[in-house]
């Protein structure tokens, strides 16, 4: 009102031809700074005729009042230029000026402390008070504790001043010292005093020294003071003790809006966000005005316990109160609606904030991030450094998040360069961020190299290393900085035990699960659900389904991870049916099917080539409407390829809208298993074409599609364009695959070759791959180094001692097949017998050779007799080469009327309707003769024939087979 009345009188001044003196025009200034108006107050200034210390010292000062750090300078630079001396009150705004710019300005505060020394005002209290806190601002505390050790005499506001700039700057074990050296010296504490000291015991190391000086604070009477009891409410909170910290709110007699706030941070601290909730809504009541720093706390609750309604009601009341323009309170509501999941408002919230600060980018970039919209979190990113916006810490580690969500390798690399130029490539969390963004891309060895150039690493840097290993299947890399991180006694916890559980993917690698398993129990390890779903399926991969089992069945509470472990486990493991039977158990206790247990289910399926079985799945599947997932109808796409039905697979494929690399594979892998090379080679080329990079497992199928295709040339080109053109390492499972195309090819001698050149051991697996080519075309020679090679790995393989026997016996050395064999009874190596089977209405039906002990062996004898008949007249010739026992030829064909297969696939034809086909799987690869027998058989009944061996797939249909007679 004065103001007002005071511009009103000012123009008129001049028309009634008033002339103010210089005591006027300097009281304008100041009224018309005390007012907020600083452009009139400089009018009058500049205006002035002449100018004492009083325009000056007013004029600066009102700049410093109003935050105008520079100005006020700039105006103390030109008054240096005229003859007027600054007093002690010019100089102390102009250090105030200088405080508010901080390390800019120390150079300008040093210059005016000297100019103080100059003119003799070097004792003066105010303005060593004011030196103290500008030193301090400007980060050099030797100048402030210098100033305040040399003042002649210091009084309690000297004393408060330093041990404040203690507190304010981290510098709290300073503070607690001049406190007492302040007691020592006779000085009488204030509550301004106890206020900055009990602020300094607010970390749990100084609870002790907290408590006596709540103690002091009793004994002085001050406990009644508002601000001694808020900061008593904040140490306890911060200290650990928040129920302390309401004993001293409850008792304090006056409360402002600063202790409640204290409170309520003190419980959003302790993860109490109910409490600091209630605490607000009683605050509400009392009708206490609320400022902007209560409102942040209450939405930071909200955000903690994710109460969406609570925080929007307090949005609400934001609004009312003119609060949400504020950038703390804008900030408070985009991190509350973020992690409450509502994160369009958030974004509706910051398109509405007037100003924006660094917390509000990088509160909207997580959020997004968070929530799983990444390239919107990226367009933020690219937003906020479009405003000229400087990222720190908390940007980089939310957009490299992103980009590895995304995969967006080239991206992240960019972003990578940017934290390098500004240096926070070795702050903790950015690297962290960045260890598991390389690790995500698969380039694990960038984030070897990230975690080893930081200077520090936490426990989150550990576990980001070993999770990334174990995502990349880097066991033994996993395993070693597993121990390395026992050898240092680096902290753990539940993550790193489930990151490093995680690695242990097979049975050689047990051992290190059990002694985790065992650490954890002697520990004393709380075993939370995901800990206990790692241990689950580190047995169940390992092959231990007992023990799997035992833990599952001990769990208090099981989620959809462990269902989906333990049918993992038994499907991976050949317990299909034990798989599915877990699956209905999982439906009957109402625990709903999700697309992982889906994938799991159609595993299972495959594993035992259920096809009925994978048909029902299919159809829940769609009923649950998980057809489109892609991780659902790739694992469709796989069941029914490995369960004989390719053109189902295809089909399948064919609908998907999305495809990945796993999608192409199975399909791929699917093709090969079944023959079909060269619809493999063109569905390699398609994918390609798609933008698809091919991996590991892709080219295992190609080069399986090459071998059973006998596609050599082909398949050499591919091998070796591996490296050269696609950048991926052959693994052992490639190498075994040329082997594998070689041999079927009959070209042993470049098979051995490319054995013994291999840059890698041979595994067990690729010599009986060469024996068993060996065997096929009776090459004793080689067929004999392999098996030595073999045996020498594997002295208890059954399989290495049968093919050699069949070598020589297929030659006729039966003297030397018999000393296989004996060599193998001394051993004590025992051979699973050869057997096929085939299900029927839920029912499977296993034979042997010979068997005579089905229900139906009568008319299933009958049977083939009958088509070995038909066979003969159609120009059948039972190939007695396929009997590797030394009798007549008599007795030859007739071991061969009643292989396995043959007798599987006459009760098949008994039993079901005439043009149903019928689906066969043997254990062992089918025989020359039997394959030969049953394309006249599928030729004599009309019907398809689809036989799996242990190799491939093989589709008989009109006398013909799919794989063109070699396999």
């Amino acid at each position: 009102m004065a103001l007002e009345e005071g511009r009103r009188i000012h123009p008129n001044m001049a028309r009634v031809g008033f002339e103010p003196d210089l005591f006027q025009r300097n009281c304008l200034i100041n009224m018309y700074i005390k007012g907020g108006n600083l452009e009139d107050a400089r009018k009058v200034f500049d205006e002035m005729p002449e100018r004492n210390v009083v325009s000056w010292s007013a004029t600066i000062n009102g700049y410093v009042r109003h935050g105008c750090g520079k100005e006020a300078l700039d105006l103390f630079r030109q008054m240096q230029t005229t003859s007027v001396k600054p007093t002690h009150f010019t100089f102390g705004s102009v250090i105030r000026a200088c405080s508010m710019l901080g390390l800019q300005a120390l150079e300008w505060g040093k210059q005016v402390h000297g100019n103080i020394v100059k003119v003799g005002l070097q004792s003066h209290d105010v303005l060593n008070n004011v030196l103290i806190d500008m030193y301090a601002k400007c980060g050099d505390m030797v100048y402030a504790n210098q100033i305040f050790v040399k003042m002649p005499e210091r009084k309690s506001i000297s004393w408060n001043a330093m041990i404040s700039v203690c507190v304010q700057h981290g510098y709290d074990e300073d503070a607690l010292k001049l406190f007492c050296q302040m007691q020592r010296s006779g000085m009488r504490p204030s509550q301004f005093t106890f206020a900055s000291v009990i602020t300094a015991c607010a970390n749990p190391l100084a609870k002790e020294q907290g408590k006596q000086v709540h103690i002091h604070v009793i004994k002085t009477g001050y406990i009644s003071d508002v601000y001694v009891g808020s900061a008593l409410v904040n140490m306890y909170s911060k200290c650990g003790s928040p129920d302390s910290a309401r004993q001293v709110f409850d008792r304090m007699p006056d409360r402002n809006v600063v202790s409640w706030t204290a409170m309520m941070v003190g419980y959003v601290q302790h993860n109490c966000g109910e409490d600091a909730i209630q605490l607000y809504n009683q605050m509400h009541l009392a009708r206490i005005n609320l400022n902007q720093n209560s409102f942040a706390i209450a939405l930071s609750a909200c955000a903690n316990i994710e109460s969406l309604d609570v925080g929007t009601q307090i949005h609400a009341h934001t609004v009312k109160t003119g609060y949400e323009l504020d950038v703390s309170v804008g900030n408070g509501l985009l991190n509350m609606y973020a992690k409450c999941g509502s994160i369009d408002r958030a974004g509706r919230v910051f398109n509405l904030m007037p100003k924006l600060d660094l917390v509000s980018w990088n509160a909207i970039i997580s959020g997004y991030a968070q929530n799983g919209h990444y390239k919107e979190a990226l367009k933020y990113f690219g937003l906020m450094q479009q405003a000229g916006l400087q990222s720190d810490a908390v940007t980089f580690a939310s957009v490299v998040s992103s980009a590895a969500s995304l995969e967006a390798l080239e991206l992240g690399k960019q972003i990578h360069a940017d934290i390098f130029k500004t240096g926070l490539e070795l702050d903790v969390s950015v690297g962290n961020s960045l260890i598991t963004f390389y690790a995500k891309s698969g380039n694990v060895a960038h984030s070897r190299q990230v975690f080893d150039r930081m200077p520090e690493q936490d426990m989150i840097s550990w576990n980001a290393m070993i999770g990334g290993y174990a995502q990349n299947e880097l066991t033994a890399e996993a395993i070693e900085l597993f121990q390395r991180m026992q050898k240092i006694h680096m902290r753990m916890n539940n993550v790193t035990f489930v990151s490093f559980l995680g690695a242990l993917t097979c049975p050689e690698t047990l051992a290190y699960g059990e002694q985790v398993h065992a650490h954890i129990i002697i520990s004393g390890f709380e075993l939370d659900v995901c800990l206990e779903n790692a241990l689950v399926a580190v047995y169940a991969k390992s092959g231990r389904m007992f023990e799997a089992s035992k833990l599952f069945n001990k769990m208090k509470k099981q989620d959809a991870v462990s269902w989906n472990s333990m049918i993992a486990g038994y499907a991976c493991n050949g317990y299909g049916e034990d798989a599915l039977k877990l699956v209905c158990k999982m439906q009957k206790e109402g625990m709903k099917l999700d697309h992982f247990t889906f994938a799991t289910v159609l595993r299972a399926c495959a594993s035992i080539a259920s096809l009925e079985h994978g048909k029902q799945a299919h159809a829940s599947i769609i009923r649950a409407r998980f057809e489109s997932d892609i991780v659902v109808a790739s694992a469709l796409v796989d069941m029914y390829a490995k369960c004989g039905s390719i053109e189902y697979a295809h089909y399948v494929f064919d609908k998907m809208t999305n495809r990945n690399d796993i999608s192409w594979n199975a399909m791929i892998s699917g093709y090969a298993r079944h023959g079909h090379g060269e619809e493999a080679l063109q569905l390699f080329d398609q994918m390609q074409l798609e933008g698809l990079k091919p991996g590991h497992v892709t080219f295992v199928g190609v080069l399986s599609a090459c071998s059973h295709a006998g596609l050599v040339d082909k398949g050499r080109n591919y091998f070796d364009s591996m490296s050269l053109i696609h950048g991926v390492t052959p693994k052992v499972e490639h190498y075994a695959c040329v082997v594998d195309l070689l041999g079927r090819a009959g070209c042993l001698g470049e098979a051995e070759d490319f054995i013994h050149k291999m840059p890698i051991k041979p595994t067990p697996f690729i010599w009986r791959t060469l024996l068993s080519a060996c065997r096929v075309y009776g090459n004793m020679e080689i067929g004999k180094r392999a098996a030595d090679c073999l045996l020498e790995s594997e002295p208890q393989d059954a399989a290495s001692y049968v093919l050699l026997s069949n070598i020589y016996a297929s030659s006729g050395k039966w003297d030397d097949a018999v000393k296989v064999r004996t060599m193998m009874k001394e051993r004590g190596v025992k051979k699973d017998p050869g057997y096929s089977w085939i299900k029927l209405k839920n029912e499977v039906h296993a034979f042997l050779v010979g068997d005579t002990s089905h229900p139906q062996t009568q008319e299933i004898y009958a049977k083939l007799t009958s088509l070995t008949e038909q066979m003969k007249v159609m120009g059948y010739i039972p190939d007695i080469n396929f009997v590797l026992h030394d009798v007549e030829q008599e007795q030859k064909e007739h071991f061969l009327s009643y292989h396995s297969e043959k007798l599987a696939i006459a009760f098949g034809i008994i039993q079901t309707p005439a043009g149903t086909p019928i689906r066969v799987i043997k254990n062992l690869r089918v025989c020359g003769d039997c394959h030969s027998a049953i394309k006249f058989i599928s030729q004599i009944v009309g019907r398809k024939i689809v036989v799996r061996d242990s190799n491939r797939y093989h589709h008989f249909m009109d006398g013909l087979c799919s794989c063109g007679d070699y396999w």
